[in-house]
């Protein structure tokens, strides 16, 4: 009976560290947030940069998320990020644990619990990570290139487009049945603009088929625009939206049917 539990548990191990390293296999970069979610500041405690460092250490390829979202070469889709996690800390004892998520914020995998009894923050968060990455030092990491992942939205249908064809002087033409307008009237409205659910930060703008996505510093996919045959004019994807450039700035421009809403977005391309 006891050889039978014991043969179980080994069992339940190994199936476990397979499937996160098969899993883990399909991803070649890892991003680092700016500040993790019970950090009060940027690199507090320079524990992001530590993750960092411990990641190339055990043979991963990570970056900081502005490194990253720098580099248009990198698909974003191929990265997991590192969130961490203080959740399980208690009053004499600092834990941390980790969360790889990819670019749907799906759960890849999870690293055992870092414990620390230090009374110094600084030092236990740095012991509770050490420990905690025990779980990626021990993983035979390799990344091995899987034509299945992609930088599009899994599951979701191709929305249907509406074709923009560009005329003399600025004017387009939309497949519905409307008339022909100049640009700045095809997205302003005699009603004044309303607020949008937009925060006024900057987006990172990654290439996708048939357009672009835009993350923040999370980071999250936030919106996906879809590319139109006018010059710099995208399509929001499930938005009766358009994004557009004007003066030199790009302009969120939405209607709900009733007003339109207008708000200024700082791009990052």
């Amino acid at each position: 009976m006891f050889k039978k539990i014991c043969f179980t548990v080994l069992f339940v191990i190994i199936s476990f560290y397979g499937n996160a390293q098969k899993s883990l296999n399909d991803y070649k970069y890892i991003i680092i947030p700016k500040a993790f979610e019970f950090s009060k500041g940027d690199d507090q405690y320079q524990l992001n940069s530590l993750t960092k460092f411990l990641f190339n250490k055990y043979g991963y390829e990570a970056y900081f998320i502005d490194e990253f979202s720098d580099d248009p070469t990198k698909d974003r889709c191929l990265a997991l990020t590192a969130n961490a996690s203080n959740e399980e800390s208690g009053l004499f004892k600092t834990k941390v644990e980790f969360i790889l998520t990819d670019c749907y914020n799906v759960e890849i995998i999870k690293s055992k619990i870092g414990e620390s009894r230090l009374k110094e923050f600084d030092k236990a968060y740095n012991e509770a990570i050490r420990e905690a990455f025990e779980t990626f030092k021990n993983l035979d990491y390799k990344y091995a290139p899987k034509e299945h992942v992609e930088a599009k939205p899994k599951a979701e249908k191709q929305p249907v487009v509406e074709h923009i064809e560009v005329k003399e002087k600025s004017k387009i033409t939309e497949t519905k049945a409307q008339p022909e307008a100049k640009l700045n009237e095809a997205v302003a409205d005699t009603k004044k603009p309303t607020s949008t659910e937009l925060k006024s930060e900057l987006y990172y703008a990654q290439s996708i088929t048939n357009g672009f996505q835009l993350v923040n510093s999370e980071p999250r996919v936030v919106m996906i625009l879809l590319n139109s045959s006018a010059k710099d004019v995208f399509i929001v994807k499930d938005k009766n939206a358009i994004v557009y450039k004007k003066e030199g700035q790009w302009m969120y421009s939405e209607n709900n049917g009733t007003s339109t809403s207008e708000k200024v977005l700082n791009i990052k391309f």
